[in-house]
């Protein structure tokens, strides 16, 4: 067949010719492998956190419904900001299974340790001081959540075999996601935001090199070839360097993949054997990356005629091609409306196909926002006419360039998506930032009912700054929750100034004075109490606040909280951890906010996610800078030989580059923070306008940096011989 013929001549063209020729499709296929790199690597997180939650559920401890074979509880160590979670386990039949990646279930006073934790308890003194059992295996991958897992399993010791819950085996139920609805909202919209500039980077590299290509094209046209032949033979070229790349990048993909084990983010990390990409979506991305390729060169032939007299480009851009650019943000401004006026903001977060297409809303909106670029820049270029040359230059480049502005457009659009998250991190901010506390230093440690408390007090008195320890006994009732605490502990929490041993205070509703209660199976008679001016965070409880030390009836009762007031260091939790884990490892230190490291993950993900597409998009725009300086080479030469200084000819290329950067922030600043307000309730609107400066600031240096860089290219293409024709 005929076509057939014509696509085989456009690759003979893309790999068959000169140095050139090759220098520019290593080039198309180097920027599209990286963006294909990104892309498998974002298809692969689905299966990755799928085949990490497989392993956490075949670790997880499965609850007795039948004949019980072993007993567990659950304890965790915390060492400098890192949570180590463990089970100790006791079989009580022969055959209770062991634990995924476990030879055999730990006696008591044995330790079967994570490879990274059994790495910090031979480096680290006070990480081994917190074991001192003896290690007797290490857990295999099948039993480990990621690479650097900080677990363990131990023998349970016989003192705590009461209070250990009886289990039948492990893998039980899959454990429910922790994350907060802001947290689903931000990644969701965090994926739209980081997705969009990939695209626009893998497009922009298959358009490298389009005007030699075209000029190649005009060649053959001159000889005969029809329409329907270029643009077969133009499908064949751009098909060439697509699939180059692709290859370039599946192999990246994989050469790179064993790099997973090493590499851990804020707690976040996978097993190379994780990162497989999805199925569906690999098969997109080996289809998608060649036909978008293909397209983007066939369509813009439609704006250049490459007819038998050599090569036309059209100077103004189709007039109905700019509906559909401001389309895109409408569109994705409508959904955002919509969705959010449907249901509430609060919906929105719990929801997670509402969150979705919150995500698909977003994602238009930055499509759009690139899209729009390279009309807004056309329509300055020609409707601006300065005085000075440079400036001048640079525009009459810009009317006939859309290269330029195409790369600058992924830019923009990481520039938007970053102003957007930036306040959907505050908004996440408010919900994870800890309340402000009156008293720091004040430390409150959860205890469970078999918890030895006098051996923790001893332990908790040899930590050097410790000022004091209150118990804290809690007895729930029908009628009222009994607090039975010390006076300090009482003023603390209720604000009062007359405490005294004996005293009560009650908060919202209760029992009249000499009611008979029954407290840990005893009689009980309810105090003379006063009523207390109760804080806000007592709204709507119902307490009666005992001063102890009189009452041996609640005296008797276990305590359920030791509160520990001491030096407010980060340093003192972990003192006081390892103090308490000797006593009893099951005691856990209460985080005001559980939820600040998820955050900071996250948070961390997205900058890191930023960063990496930033640096596409440089390497992006300065292939692209430079691809440009070497097709305009000959006419560049020109100026240059009929008297343009060459100083002139490089303030004329940073204005080429600053005009469509200041236009495209322009467009970023109100976009992204426009797509903000609409997504979050005015009342939690937040704008951190140093966050903001810093980050155009950031864009605006790596753009001007990058022209910078052309400027020795542009030297070369100003020499004489480049005045050279065939």
């Amino acid at each position: 067949m005929r076509w057939t013929a014509d696509l085989v001549l456009g690759i003979r063209l893309a790999v068959g010719g000169s140095r050139t020729s090759w220098a520019r499709l290593a080039l198309t296929a180097a920027g599209v492998g990286l963006g294909v790199t990104v892309l498998l690597l974002a298809a692969s997180i689905g299966p990755a956190r799928e085949a990490k939650s497989e392993r956490v559920q075949a670790a997880t401890v499965t609850s007795a419904n039948a004949a019980p074979t072993l007993r567990a509880r659950h304890v965790s160590v915390s060492w400098q900001g890192r949570l180590i979670t463990g089970v100790e386990l006791a079989a009580t039949t022969p055959s209770a299974p062991a634990p995924p990646g476990v030879g055999r279930i730990p006696g008591p006073g044995e330790l079967v340790v994570s490879p990274e934790l059994l790495h910090l308890m031979r480096t680290d003194d006070s990480v081994r001081a917190r074991f001192p059992e003896s290690v007797v295996g290490v857990i295999a991958d099948a039993g480990l959540p990621r690479p650097k897992s900080l677990i363990f399993y131990a023998g349970l010791p016989d003192a705590h075999l009461d209070s250990a819950h009886p289990a039948t085996g492990f893998g039980g139920d899959r454990p429910r996601s922790t994350l907060l609805p802001i947290y689903r909202l931000l990644m969701v919209a965090a994926i739209g935001a980081l997705l969009v500039p990939l695209g626009i980077f893998v497009l922009v590299a298959t358009r490298l090199g389009a005007t030699g290509r075209a000029q190649r094209l005009a060649a053959i046209r001159l000889v005969g070839a029809s329409r329907n032949q270029i643009r077969w033979i133009a499908s064949g070229e751009t098909l060439t360097g697509a699939v180059l790349g692709l290859l370039v990048g599946v192999a990246l993909f994989f050469a790179a993949r064993p790099l997973a084990r090493f590499i851990e983010v804020e707690g976040v990390g996978f097993f190379p054997t994780d990162l497989l990409p999805d199925p569906a979506l690999g098969a997109l991305i080996a289809l998608g990356v060649p036909v978008v390729a293909v397209v983007s060169a066939l369509l813009a032939l439609r704006t250049e005629d490459v007819g038998p007299l050599g090569l036309s480009r059209a100077v103004e851009l189709p007039k109905h091609r700019v509906w559909w650019r401001f389309g895109l943000i409408g569109a994705g401004a409508l959904l955002i409306v919509v969705i959010t006026a449907v249901g509430s903001y609060w919906q929105v977060m719990a929801d997670a196909s509402l969150a979705v297409g919150l995500g698909i809303g977003v994602a238009l909106v930055l499509a759009g926002t690139g899209a729009v670029l390279p009309w807004l820049v056309g329509k300055v270029a020609h409707g601006v006419e300065p005085d000075g040359i440079a400036p001048l230059l640079a525009l009459r480049t810009l009317r006939f360039d859309a290269g330029t502005p195409r790369v600058l457009a992924g830019v923009v659009v990481v520039l938007t998506g970053s102003l957007t998250l930036q306040v959907l991190l505050g908004v996440a901010a408010q919900f994870t930032a800890a309340p402000p506390s009156d008293t720091p230093g004040r430390w409150v440690l959860d205890l469970s009912d078999r918890t030895p408390v006098r051996s923790l007090e001893e332990a908790i008195a040899l930590v050097g700054g410790v000022r004091q320890v209150s118990e804290v006994r809690v007895v729930p009732d029908e009628d009222v929750e009994i607090v039975s605490t010390d006076c300090t502990e009482i003023a603390e929490r209720l604000d009062v100034e007359d405490c005294k041993t004996g005293s009560a205070y009650l908060v919202g509703p209760g029992p009249a004075p000499g009611t008979a209660l029954t407290v840990n199976g005893q009689q009980w008679t309810v105090p003379k109490w006063t009523v207390a001016e109760h804080k806000s965070v007592y709204e709507g409880v119902q307490a009666l606040f005992v001063a102890g030390g009189a009452d041996p009836v609640l005296a008797a009762v276990p305590p359920v909280e030791l509160v520990v007031r001491g030096d407010p260091d980060a340093s003192f939790g972990d003192r006081l951890l390892a103090a308490t884990g000797r006593a009893d490892r099951g005691v856990t230190l209460r985080r005001p906010a559980g939820q600040v490291e998820l955050f900071e993950s996250l948070r961390s993900g997205v900058i890191g996610g930023s960063v990496l597409l930033t640096l596409l998009a440089v390497i992006g725009l300065a292939a692209a800078a430079v691809d440009q300086v070497f097709e305009r080479r000959r006419p560049t030469a020109v100026l240059a030989a009929n008297g343009v200084p060459p100083k002139v000819l490089a303030v004329s290329a940073l204005w080429q580059s600053a005009i469509p950067t200041a236009l495209g922030i322009g467009l970023a600043i109100p976009i992204g923070l426009g797509t903000a307000w609409l997504v979050v309730p005015v009342e939690r609107f937040r704008v951190d306008w140093t966050e903001i400066a810093t980050t155009v600031g950031a864009a605006a240096v790596v753009v001007l940096v990058v022209t910078l860089c052309t400027l020795p290219a542009l030297r070369t293409a100003i020499h004489p011989t480049s005045l050279r024709t065939e």
